[in-house]
């Protein structure tokens, strides 16, 4: 019943723009708690158990999908389904590596950058020609995403940015090749099964990463992570909702809440370090991105999922497929 009243087509134009709107400002929110507390965690439990926790959530949670819809996943593009699972595996690997080295913000911020990578993929590999909008974008974001990686390094080698940097910067290259490979999946297949390709195989890949490591989830740690996966799966859920009700540029602005949103809370919750350099790289990063944001009109729109897991780029699970 709810699903149904969020998707209802009679409501008129402008009022589902603004529930668009406001189910990814949700969304946003979602997934800059998630970014916190998986940072919270990383004291604890490792980035790759994390992943793996997550990938878990995310896969128990479609296999349960399926078996009420008793209707198998669409694996007529197996391989590239493959190539959106290994791509999407690799941003979310690499993002909680960054989660745990640099914190919730810095990382945050270098995989948000991965709608103007996407544009670049697209160019190369589907044909897409970014606008200008958007080259200027991916200029002052890649400018954005260096300044936060060189502010990673030590201080006395500026120029070599550590582990978290590049996994950062990693993450987001990820993310941007995981969308391309999305958008060309998404004119035939079901976002049911885009988002399941994503989840198990990153539970196969993230398994003997995971376990010779394994840190038992004792005490409050358990709820904890299981909270983090349930944020994970659920601001995805409220995100392609949203953008079923909203155009490409004010979603993909709209997500830009997600970087600010954790970093604030990173510095507000965790304590967590700001350098004006790694500020300034920020600013860069997020105006790229909402810059490549504002497509001419007719243009094929990006729509990023932040860890970018489960995007969907033209319509949303549940609604049209």
């Amino acid at each position: 019943m709810l699903w149904r009243l969020l998707t209802c087509e009679s409501i008129r134009p402008r009022v589902q723009s603004r529930r668009g709107t406001w189910l990814i400002v949700l969304s946003s929110i979602f997934f800059a708690v998630m970014a916190v507390l998986a940072r919270h965690l990383s004291k604890s439990v490792p980035a790759f158990q994390l992943s793996f926790i997550r990938f878990g959530v995310g896969a128990v949670l479609m296999t349960t999908l399926f078996l009420v819809q008793r209707r198998p996943p669409d694996l007529t593009h197996a391989p590239k389904l493959l190539l959106r699972g290994l791509f999407g595996t690799g941003a979310v690997l690499t993002y909680f590596i960054a989660i745990e080295r640099l914190g919730s913000g810095p990382a945050t911020v270098l995989n948000y950058c991965s709608p103007i990578y996407a544009a670049l993929f697209a160019g190369f590999f589907l044909g897409e020609r970014p606008s200008g909008l958007a080259r200027i974008g991916l200029g002052l974001a890649t400018i954005g995403a260096v300044l936060v990686s060189v502010a990673t390094g030590e201080f006395s080698t500026p120029l070599h940015p550590g582990l978290g940097g590049v996994a950062g910067l990693a993450s987001g290259i990820f993310g941007g090749a995981a969308i391309t490979v999305i958008r060309s999946l998404r004119n035939d297949t079901n976002a049911p099964t885009v988002f399941a390709a994503f989840s198990f195989v990153g539970l196969v890949v993230t398994t003997p990463l995971a376990l010779p490591g394994w840190v038992p989830l004792e005490g409050a740690l358990f709820p904890l992570v299981l909270l983090m996966g349930l944020l994970s799966v659920g601001g995805q859920l409220l995100f392609t909702l949203g953008m079923g009700f909203t155009s490409a540029t004010a979603g993909s602005a709209t997500t830009q809440l997600v970087p600010v949103l954790a970093w604030v809370l990173g510095i507000s919750v965790l304590a967590e370090p700001v350098s004006l350099l790694s500020a300034g790289g920020a600013l860069l990063c997020v105006s790229g991105v909402v810059l490549g944001a504002l497509r001419q009109p007719g243009a094929p729109a990006i729509r990023q999922s932040p860890d970018n897991p489960a995007v969907t780029t033209r319509n949303i699970p549940g609604t049209s497929e």
